[in-house]
């Protein structure tokens, strides 16, 4: 798996239930004792109903408040407070939802930074073809994607040989380096391909929906990413690592060795990929959104006059049907 091939996971719905119930838990058990201090204070005030309820067995007078009262702190304190406007998601899936609200706007921006558009083509599919399929009241649709250029030589994803013996280092140790095959590889096989089906996904929401003014391009860039960036409508980022493994592929008969950027999957932790709102009431959650925008800006501006001598896409823009016909 390179460059962004970690697509779209299945859903972990045991995850989901087991954090739903992890949320809920200290609930109920806040609800059941607060009614438990309840039950044993009014025993205690009013005779009649402590009297019925002690002949019932279901207080225990003031000890049994008092026992419930202390719980009842305990898990008060146990449970920690979440930051508004920070997101933990475990998986692409998770994402998903935010990307198809960003979509009911009806001016909406998505800017990138990864290595192919892979993942991002699998975020955007359901959204675009929704508006391939219905008319919407959207106005306008950008999207600023920024991805590596792979006409140069990288080190990751690029390959690896074994060290000579003569080096004097641990046996089974291995040199990393560029490797064209991986990198041509990448290029057909993932950028190529993907900025195909992104610019026919936006051909048929034309087509469908001729009134939306659609501004799509992709700027390649130099630096290797080290994670992806999603923005969403200038307000959420989510910010997802790349890994790093090693990995056999294959290209055109030939088995290559790499070291690849693989997405940072389930089993390097809980949390997949982080997010900060920018509508968050707390002030540190909105300036880490906003760093993380003001500085892709920075990237997509830089870019606009700092080009590559041999770009991987010769078309970096879409541009409507008819204007390419000449028509």
């Amino acid at each position: 798996m390179s460059s962004d091939s970690s697509g779209i996971g299945r859903p972990t719905r045991l995850r989901r239930l087991r954090r739903s119930l992890s949320d809920w838990k200290p609930r109920v058990i806040k609800w059941a004792l607060a009614l438990v201090v309840a039950l044993g204070v009014a025993a205690e005030i009013f005779d009649p109903l402590g009297d019925l309820l002690k002949a019932q067995d279901f207080v225990g007078g003031s000890f049994a408040a008092l026992v419930a009262l202390i719980l009842f702190d305990a898990v008060g304190e146990s449970s920690p407070e979440e930051t508004s406007g920070v997101y933990v998601l475990g998986d692409l899936e998770e994402l998903g939802q935010p990307v198809a609200e960003a979509f009911k706007a009806r001016h909406v921006r998505i800017d990138f930074h990864g290595f192919s558009m892979q993942t991002l083509l699998g975020l955007l599919r359901p959204s675009l073809t929704r508006l391939a399929d219905q008319e919407t009241a959207m106005r306008d649709l950008t999207l600023h994607l920024v991805v590596a250029h792979l006409n140069l030589p990288l080190s990751i994803p690029g390959k690896l040989e074994p060290a000579p013996d003569s080096a004097g280092l641990p046996a089974g140790t291995l040199y990393f380096g560029d490797s064209p095959e991986n990198r041509e590889r990448m290029r057909e096989d993932f950028t190529k391909r993907n900025w195909e089906e992104l610019n026919e996904l936006l051909d048929r929401v034309h087509d469908k929906n001729p009134h939306i003014v659609i501004s799509c391009e992709v700027r390649e860039s130099p630096n290797v990413p080290e994670r992806k960036l999603y923005i969403l409508n200038q307000e959420q980022v989510f910010s997802a690592p790349y890994g790093i493994r090693r990995k056999t592929t294959s290209w055109r008969g030939r088995s290559v060795q790499i070291l690849d950027t693989e997405g940072f999957g389930a089993r390097h932790g809980n949390a997949r990929i982080i997010g900060w709102d920018r509508r968050s009431p707390s002030r540190s959650t909105q300036e880490l959104a906003e760093h993380h925008i003001e500085w892709q800006r920075n990237l997509w501006d830089t870019l606009e006059y700092v080009r590559p001598e041999r770009p991987v896409l010769d078309d970096p823009r879409w541009t409507p049907p008819e204007e390419r016909t000449g028509h």
